[in-house]
């Protein structure tokens, strides 16, 4: 797998404070209005700023999860128009860490790529025989996101409960984001870690990193009941 960050809004905080000047009659500082406007719910501010990534490597199975986030935008490598013959292919771990799971594996793959090939040959046309082609077949995307909708991608897909082929993906976008806009980590976090002073998981199944929404709710009224005894 492999992230590059392709462009990012020059100066991002400083389009966005200009952007959020004009609401409040003011002038951009230097990320003090930013982070207001994110802590106070003003989000729309935040779409002043674009992030454009390509991403290679991926599954097609992960490629399709990137592309359920339909506030961004999106251009794939085409298997109608492309040849995949020998195409490259990604291994999850838990197979790949099996040995007769991993042989399995590798032996379906290796004979998914004869028969698209056979199909080839017998002119059939790309765009019908890619449907022999599996989920495990890489591909490119280029991404494009919004800050404010890039702000929600990582929230939901570095999350734990997120697959872990798409969860390496928001942490490398993350790892480039940072590096070129340094002020905008604090908002770049799972879901529960978006109320920094009070995390709390809201997935049924937790990975236990923070305590249940339900868990603080019962903790709070314990302490309020013994206030009032």
């Amino acid at each position: 797998m492999k992230v590059t960050l392709i462009r990012i809004t020059p100066e991002a905080i400083n389009a966005i404070e200009t952007a959020a000047s004009n609401c409040y009659d003011s002038e951009p500082t230097d990320g003090k209005i930013a982070n207001s406007c994110y802590n106070s719910g003003h989000l729309s501010v935040l779409e002043f700023a674009d992030i454009h990534f390509k991403v290679e490597g991926i599954s097609r199975a992960c490629a399709n999860q990137i592309l359920r986030h339909r506030t961004g935008k999106f251009e794939q490598r085409s298997q109608r128009y492309c040849k995949e013959s020998g195409f490259e292919y990604v291994t999850p771990p838990s197979i790949q860490d099996n040995v007769q799971a991993n042989k399995l594996y590798e032996e379906f793959i290796h004979k998914t790529q004869d028969y698209y090939d056979y199909l080839i040959d017998m002119d059939v046309p790309k765009e019908d025989a890619r449907y022999v082609l599996p989920n495990a077949c890489d591909t490119v995307l280029d991404v494009k996101f919004d800050l404010r909708n890039f702000i929600h991608f990582c929230n939901d897909r570095l999350c734990a409960r997120a697959q872990w082929e798409i969860r390496g993906v928001a942490k490398e976008m993350v790892r480039l984001v940072v590096e070129q806009e340094p002020k905008c980590k604090p908002w770049l976090v799972p879901k529960c870690e978006i109320y920094t002073g009070y995390p709390f998981c809201t997935e049924t199944k937790s990975c236990g990193r923070h305590p249940k929404l339900k868990d603080i709710y019962k903790i709070y009224e314990e302490n309020k009941e013994k206030e009032v005894n």
